[in-house]
């Protein structure tokens, strides 16, 4: 049985793993609350295990953006959903901003079940195969602290768990930036603050490249009628005719002007 609750842009999933622990009643509101209240601080440096089992440090990831998104293997509906939808996204915006521009993290938050064999497996059945993203579990300690550093809360329930659809924006220097909720949401409530982000980082490159890029993310919006981020340098092409018009404009005033003052007649005092 499936139980999808969207209230303000949350969704709240029950499904999958029964945990040998009695069930908890999942509030809602300190819920969001939880998580809104960590944004600003920084995520502790804790060490995870990839898909094949290799420890990883969370401070490997710093020096670009971090999307981070909780599921648990055991669900059979809303988190493969929610991944899913998530894939688009981030294909949209690594179209946009460049594959190498952030990376991603989806977190099995049910340990010790959600072992790396289990974290590949989910990845595998969700089709998962952009770049920079990874699938991470850790011991039950370390996913309790790093759930508590994004904000993220969940509850046991007959079923399985209640918990919030939650993505984290960490920027660069390891710190949460911004949180979206819902298995879904519309593509600009995560792609402004990533291409913030990225532009935070890519700005800073010396010269000519930091410019190109201010540039490009200057030009990169969202179209509302393909879904999608684009570069449009349609501002930049009319600022550019602009200036040539009035630079050929000031040019043929000068000279007439010149071109008047030739033919114009000596006054009385030079006829003398």
């Amino acid at each position: 049985m499936l139980g999808l609750l969207g209230i303000a842009g949350v969704a709240f999933a029950s499904e999958g793993n029964v945990q040998p622990a009695a069930p908890v009643k999942f509030d809602q509101k300190p819920a969001l609350q939880f998580s809104q209240s960590v944004v600003g601080q920084r995520v502790g440096d804790y060490t995870l295990l990839d898909r094949s089992g290799q420890p990883v440090r969370l401070a490997s990831y710093r020096g670009k953006p971090l999307l981070v998104s909780f599921i648990y293997t055991g669900c059979s509906e809303v988190c493969p959903v929610t991944t899913r939808f998530l894939a688009k996204a981030v294909k949209y915006m690594q179209d946009a901003l460049g594959a190498d521009s952030f990376q991603v993290l989806t977190v099995g938050f049910n340990a010790p079940w959600d072992t790396p064999l289990a974290m590949r497996d989910f990845a595998s059945r969700q089709n998962i195969k952009l770049p920079h993203w990874e699938f991470l579990s850790a011991d039950a300690v370390t996913m309790q602290n790093f759930t508590r550093d994004l904000g993220f809360s969940y509850a046991y329930s007959v079923t399985g768990f209640d918990h919030i659809s939650q993505l984290t924006l960490i920027d660069q220097e390891g710190k949460v930036y911004r949180q979206v909720y819902g298995d879904n949401f519309e593509l600009p409530q995560m792609g402004e603050p990533l291409k913030k982000l990225v532009g935070n980082v890519q700005t800073q490159y010396p010269g000519w490249e930091g410019l190109s890029n201010r540039i490009r993310l200057f030009c990169t919006v969202y179209d509302p009628k393909t879904g999608a981020y684009t570069t449009d340098y349609s501002f930049f092409v009319s600022m550019f005719i602009s200036v040539v018009m009035i630079y050929a404009l000031a040019a043929w005033l000068i000279r007439e002007w010149r071109r008047v003052l030739r033919r114009k007649p000596p006054n009385a005092s030079e006829a003398v």
